[in-house]
């Protein structure tokens, strides 16, 4: 059985982890699973769209999505990237999509996370299963835009 002082202990360590966490937007993982969705990669962004198939015909709330951390972006997939954000002729911080499968672990952020704290929460990416193009670097219209 546990002594009251030690149980105590316990509940003030886990509060104060929760606390630190939250404030400093470390945040807390959740179990590694796998993931599939779209991640649309652009300078300063890397937004992951949980479940989608396609390129989302407008870019996504913030709110919405993920941040996606990718550490090792397999050799093909990192070319795509580097082209994209190359990309001549688009009047754009260009994105460029693509198709992902992995196995990873999501962390919620209450406070935010990625650039400037944008997103709800990241997914890390672990072992990727499968990670395919889709298509040329592009830009979203602008809301408020005019024709």
């Amino acid at each position: 059985m546990v002594s009251s002082r030690t149980f105590v202990r316990r509940i003030v360590g886990v509060a104060v982890m929760i606390t630190l966490s939250g404030c400093s937007g470390i945040g807390l993982p959740e179990g590694q699973r796998e993931f599939s969705g779209v991640w649309l990669y652009e300078f300063e962004g890397s937004s992951f769209v949980v479940g989608a198939t396609a390129v989302p015909t407008v870019r996504p709330d913030y709110e919405t999505t993920d941040w996606l951390e990718y550490p090792s972006v397999p050799p093909g997939a990192l070319r795509d990237m580097q082209a994209g954000l190359a990309a001549e002729g688009l009047e754009c911080q260009p994105v460029q999509a693509f198709r992902v499968r992995f196995a990873g672990r999501r962390t919620r952020h209450p406070l935010g996370t990625g650039h400037l704290g944008l997103w709800r929460s990241k997914v890390t990416v672990e072992r990727t299963l499968d990670i395919e193009r889709l298509g040329p670097p592009f830009c979203y219209e602008e809301v408020g835009a005019s024709h």
